[in-house]
């Protein structure tokens, strides 16, 4: 399915690139989350004349992550948790925990930003997460797992 894209997306395309992708994919999150229309004539044309603004929006976007990710790159958060007689975790700590941890009066922090490529954290220790605010901008912070 042809689309036009209306936000600069990682490891698709840029603003008003003139892409083909999977129908699923278009009509299923794409369009919906307003990254991208139908690629007709009259979308194409509107598209063209409205490039400044979006790449202006977009850029607005990314500016704001920046700055969210500054407020909290290279921060520590220390998480307490229940562990057995031979120090092992009862349960484990996922990414609700850790975004409640991080999060501040000024600056909160939603648990789909937090990015765990290998699950939820199962031991005790220090462990570096990546924080996601924007496909461009991420922030890296030091959670700290410790035993009550």
């Amino acid at each position: 399915m042809k689309i036009i894209l209306l936000d600069n997306i990682p490891k698709l395309g840029n603003i008003a690139d003139i892409i083909d992708v999977k129908s699923g994919y278009a009509r299923n999150y794409l369009i919906p989350q307003k990254k991208a229309m139908f690629a007709s004539k009259e979308n194409i044309e509107y598209v063209e004349k409205r490039k400044s603004e979006l790449a202006k929006a977009s850029s607005d976007e990314v500016a704001v992550a920046q700055e969210k990710a500054d407020q909290i790159n290279g921060s520590s958060a220390e998480i307490k948790v229940q562990v057995t007689e031979e120090g092992t975790m009862y349960g484990s700590v996922g990414t609700r925990e850790i975004s409640d941890a991080i999060s501040s009066e000024e600056l909160v922090v939603d648990k789909s930003n937090v990015f765990l490529p290998l699950g939820p954290i199962k031991e005790v220790g220090e462990h570096l997460i990546t924080i996601s605010f924007h496909p461009e901008v991420n922030a890296e912070v030091t959670i700290i797992i410790s035993p009550e």
